[in-house]
């Protein structure tokens, strides 16, 4: 890779790096009782696309809907997005490092877990949240398969860059 395309590459990984990192902040500075309206929010959202006639059910049987699946979909979130964390972190080692395998790899789930860690800390200092170790431990499930996805993708590019050189 030439020294331009290596340093656009590396602004790139920085910047979504860094926008993942503000998004997932963002998220957790919100107070309970925001953060538990966007998740109503979305809830119907979702019931509106999965559920067929959804907005001609009674909003009590809407709401119920909604009420039902805000803690998973609360818990999903958490994954996705340090599941996007870890993705980027693989490839940021594997960008600015010499580390390979196995090295890499957990380089980029020690990373996830301290920033999930310190990320969960935050909550503490917001109104109406609290630090849950169960999300820790999601925040890290996400950040591994994160690290996993990455880590198959280079994997097939390796193996198709040989297949093209040769």
């Amino acid at each position: 890779m030439s020294n331009a395309r290596q340093v656009i590459v590396r602004i790139l990984l920085i910047v979504l790096t860094a926008m993942v990192m503000f998004f997932i902040y963002r998220m957790s500075a919100m107070e309970a009782a925001e953060s538990s309206q966007l998740s109503t929010s979305v809830g119907y959202t979702v019931g509106e696309i999965v559920i067929d006639g959804f907005n001609e059910m009674p909003a009590v049987e809407q709401q119920q809907y909604v009420d039902g699946i805000e803690h998973p979909l609360r818990k999903f979130a958490h994954f996705s997005e340090f599941a996007a964390l870890g993705f980027l972190l693989l490839f940021d080692i594997l960008a600015f490092t010499k580390l390979s395998g196995v090295k890499r790899f957990l380089t980029a789930v020690i990373l996830g877990l301290i920033y999930a860690a310190t990320d969960e800390y935050h909550q503490t200092l917001v109104s109406g949240r609290s630090c849950e170790l169960k999300d820790v431990m999601i925040d890290v499930s996400g950040v591994i398969i994160g690290c996993i996805v990455a880590t198959i993708l280079i994997v097939l590019f390796s193996r198709l860059r040989k297949k093209t050189d040769n």
